[in-house]
């Protein structure tokens, strides 16, 4: 059997297959002799129609064609493929078969490689994780509201009063935000989170209704409103008024369990920084795990890009399930989409996540990163421990075959992650050696 292996731009190689005469001969008469005891031929028994009969009987000269390439492939191609020496990332496909010299022409997706270059000389700036006078301040004041002495107002709202109302915006006819009164709201704008509202219910009153036109600021977050002249309904149910604690030792003794206020800045201070660790070091991983992919020379073939598509579209169809109740195809009627419309707008994300896992993986081959059985025993007694009275029933459903490799599979991107970022903060020694795991979030 003679082969030719033409690698193909697209990660794939097309494997064109010489066969010789007897075995394509051998093929035919094999496949004629399996037909001619299937097919029932008008004026003979089965097994003794003639081959051009068979042939007429199953539809012509191409279907028999077809019929004797696949038997011949079903040899031919598993031992093309094993002397070609490629490594297939899923299954060829017969393309092409040629006639005269009888050639089988085979597509094969190629598992995809990765080249992470000079991946050690990758470095990024930390951003500043300080914690400033005006965060610490900003949390004595969410706990001076927290515990603010809150009494029903016989009066007009004011700023900064509690108030239960019902707001409707209308954008023409559409709705633009709803805001029901089944708790109180403070007014303020920055808490409302729309400009200019919280002076539309200054001086109103319980029991009083409200027709007002809001115009909405050109920045404004929501960019379909940017602009507009909203319709207002406001009701207004209760008028409450906050009469906030000082900042001082009281307030520390009623918000927390400190005794006094320096006690409780040193918390805050504490807490506010590891809270902005955490979060600078998880955006900062996921940034790095950019750079590294931006450096590599990743290479995939069609069928990668498809599968990971499909993943992201199962996913996705679950999410609208769960989150709007509503059977995909109704979903799609309601958002005027086609199933098409939402995997083109899927394609993207699944193949640069797709690349994303392609670099994790090959940098924990070169550097050696696994999670060991140990690691994985006490990362399940951890996550059972947190359950209480449950920690049987939690620890049994973690020893599940699926959940504890789904177990391992997070603790092996915590230390690939890991690793990218101290080689990313120029921490990380040449050797792989350091893989100690740090609370780094996979999103």
């Amino acid at each position: 059997m003679n082969l030719q292996v033409e690698p193909l731009e697209t990660h794939e190689v097309r494997l064109i297959i010489d066969i010789d005469d007897d075995t394509v001969s051998k093929a035919r008469r094999d496949c004629a002799r399996t037909l001619s005891k299937q097919v029932r031929v008008p004026g003979f028994r089965p097994g003794n129609a003639p081959v051009s009969a068979i042939v007429r009987a199953i539809g012509g000269e191409q279907v028999f064609e077809a019929e004797v390439a696949e038997v011949i492939a079903k040899d031919a191609y598993p031992k093309a493929l094993d002397a070609s020496g490629v490594k297939p990332y899923g299954p060829g496909a017969i393309e092409e078969v040629k006639q005269s010299p009888y050639q089988l022409i085979a597509r094969v997706p190629v598992e995809p490689t990765v080249d992470l270059k000079d991946y050690l000389s990758v470095r990024l700036p930390f951003p500043d994780t300080t914690v400033t006078q005006d965060e610490i301040e900003h949390q004595l004041q969410l706990m001076r509201e927290d515990n603010a002495l809150v009494q029903v107002a016989e009066r007009p709202a004011e700023l900064g009063d509690l108030v239960e109302m019902d707001v409707h915006a209308y954008n023409g006819s559409e709705d633009a935000f709803h805001t029901e009164r089944r708790r109180g709201l403070v007014l303020d704008d920055a808490r409302l989170g729309v400009p200019g509202l919280a002076n539309l219910v200054v001086g109103m009153s319980a029991g009083e209704d409200k027709q007002a036109t809001l115009h909405i600021p050109d920045d404004f977050q929501t960019e379909q409103l940017r602009g507009k002249d909203l319709q207002v309904h406001i009701n207004v149910s209760r008028v409450s008024s906050r009469q906030l604690p000082e900042i001082n030792d009281e307030l520390a003794q009623t918000a927390s369990s400190f005794s006094t206020l320096p006690e409780l800045r040193e918390d805050l201070l504490k807490r506010l920084s590891d809270m902005k660790n955490r979060q600078a070091t998880n955006e900062y991983a996921m940034q790095a795990l950019d750079e590294f992919a931006a450096l590599a020379d990743v290479k995939y073939p069609p069928q990668f890009v498809d599968d990971r598509l499909k993943a992201a579209f199962d996913d996705f169809k679950d999410d609208v399930k769960e989150n709007t109740g509503l059977p995909f195809e109704e979903w799609l009627k309601v958002q005027g989409k086609t199933e098409q419309q939402v995997k083109d707008e899927l394609r993207p994300g699944a193949e640069h996540n797709g690349k994303r896992g392609l670099v994790m993986n090959a940098l924990a081959q070169a550097d050696h990163i696994d999670v060991n059985d140990s690691e994985i025993a006490s990362e399940v007694e951890f996550t059972a421990n947190r359950y209480g009275p449950r920690q049987a029933e939690v620890r049994k459903l973690l020893a599940e075959e699926d959940t504890r490799s789904s177990v391992k599979n997070n603790l092996l991107s915590s230390k690939i992650l890991n690793r990218m970022v101290k080689i990313a903060r120029g921490e990380a020694s040449t050797s792989p050696a350091d893989h100690a795991p740090e609370p780094v979030v996979v999103g």
